[in-house]
């Protein structure tokens, strides 16, 4: 009888314990410079030509986590920390994008509105935005990030190239 008692507290204490655990593991500290990559591990595939999930899909998440402590399951979502896209004094940064609609053919760089928010709106860019719903297209961007830029670019759809990147 006392053993039996045992085995279930010892059980129940070792449950506990897990739960903790993933809870514990499933905690991220996000600095104030930095941006969390949600990867989905599992779920439905992504669309043809995306690397990016907008609706749930497994794969890198279009929204970013912010600075902050913030929440995702472990067992469902790994967080990668990247630090904010930094362009330094005397530098611009060129911004090529990974997502979006294809460039026209001829076209040497991609249509821009200031509804994509620096980069920093992927919904806007992928989806459509401004007066006219202009669609952020893949390849090198119009604008350049002036010197001394900080933001929050996804570092999946978005790749940006300064000086020492050269």
């Amino acid at each position: 009888m006392l053993q039996q008692h045992f085995l279930a507290t010892s059980g129940a204490v070792v449950l506990i314990i897990v739960i903790i655990t993933l809870i514990l593991k499933s905690i991220y500290s996000i600095g104030p410079t930095e941006v969390g990559l949600v990867r989905k591990r599992f779920g439905a595939a992504l669309p043809e030509d995306n690397p990016v999930a907008f609706h749930g899909e497994a794969g890198y998440q279009a929204d970013l986590l912010m600075p902050g402590l913030r929440f995702k399951f472990v067992l469902v979502y790994a967080v990668t920390k990247h630090p904010w896209v930094q362009v330094p004094a005397g530098q611009i940064g060129i911004v090529v994008g990974q997502i979006g609609q294809p460039l026209p053919i001829g076209a040497k760089s991609a249509a821009y509105t200031e509804a994509f928010g620096n980069f920093t709106n992927l919904r806007a860019f992928v989806e459509g935005a401004g007066p006219k719903k202009i669609r952020g297209q893949k390849g090198v961007q119009r604008p350049v990030l002036p010197p001394g830029t900080l933001a929050p670019i996804h570092p999946v759809a978005f790749l940006v190239i300064t000086k020492p990147m050269v």
